[in-house]
């Protein structure tokens, strides 16, 4: 009898120390965000595998993820295309915060946006708003966007800016280009009917931007009957500073024969809201707008 409990008693612990691995797994809960090393913000999409499994997850839009593991000291890899494979060691922590490396040193993440503003004008048109639409990715990995915003007084003054661009369909390591078609139209005061067009290339270095282009204005003043068309040039600059907001800093200026055409933009958000404050001046009338917008993806 006592032969046959040391065996049953041998048999209860062989079963227990059988499952311990199997009820301490998925014990430990890892919650954190991967961000870009570069300072771009969060890194959506990137897949995250406990080593030596095939638990895994991936982080969302905003960079987070969540993923239970089997031990506290576990090893996170961290995988997308064009980002070098990382591995991390959670060593007990439950909340960590993953810095990626890209094999390009570049990242792109406007593709697939829907981008929404309330906007008002502070010097003469108080209502308005905007909106961004950007395609998946096409032909070289391009972007194709277009943009509309419209403001007004509700009277005598409109102001309008639209644009269709073709995003850094040519890129390397550390350049690329972006092509932009725009034009600009306001009515001011019944004074001033102006239509302007445009044709730009960004040129883009790690955080820096120049801008060249070519630019037309069909210029008209009503009180004295005063019509010319003008052709000039467009040159521009902008750069970016990474951190909180990801703020960019845009400027352009257009220069014709007998006047200069001024545009420049701050713009930057905080996960899916937006903010912009643009300034504008061609000829007597000029304009400084806020924007507050949403990110939408789709």
């Amino acid at each position: 009898m006592q032969h046959l409990q040391e065996k049953l008693t041998k048999q209860y612990l062989i079963f227990i120390l059988f499952h311990i691995p199997i009820l301490g797994w998925g014990q430990f809960q890892v919650t954190g965000v991967v961000i870009s090393k570069n300072g771009e913000g969060p890194v959506p999409g990137v897949t995250i595998v406990e080593k030596g499994t095939r638990n895994g997850t991936v982080s969302n839009l905003d960079g987070l993820f969540s993923i239970e593991v089997s031990d506290p000291n576990a090893v996170l890899i961290f995988s997308t295309v064009g980002m070098i494979t990382k591995e991390y060691e959670l060593n007990g922590k439950n909340k960590i915060t993953v810095e990626t490396k890209w094999d390009c040193n570049k990242d792109f993440f406007d593709s697939n946006r829907i981008r929404i503003y309330a906007q008002s004008g502070f010097i003469n048109n108080p209502i308005g708003g905007q909106i961004d639409i950007a395609s998946p990715y096409i032909i070289s990995e391009g972007v194709l966007k277009a943009s509309y915003s419209y403001q007004t007084d509700s009277k005598d003054n409109n102001f309008q800016v639209g644009s269709l661009e073709f995003k850094h369909p040519i890129s390397n390591c550390d350049f690329d280009i972006d092509f932009r078609a725009s034009y600009r139209d306001f009515k001011f005061k019944r004074e001033l009917d102006n239509k302007t067009y445009s044709f730009e290339t960004d040129f883009n270095l790690p955080r820096i931007s120049f801008i060249a282009g070519y630019s037309h204005v069909k210029f008209n003043n009503i009180n004295t009957s005063k019509k010319y068309n003008s052709s000039g040039v467009l040159i521009g600059f902008g750069t970016s500073f990474g951190g909180q907001f990801y703020p960019e800093v845009v400027g352009k200026i257009s220069i014709y024969k007998d006047n200069i055409e001024y545009q420049g933009k701050i713009q930057g958000g905080y996960k899916r809201f937006l903010i912009f404050l643009k300034y504008y001046k061609l000829s007597s009338f000029n304009e400084l707008s806020l924007g507050i917008g949403y990110n939408l993806f789709y």
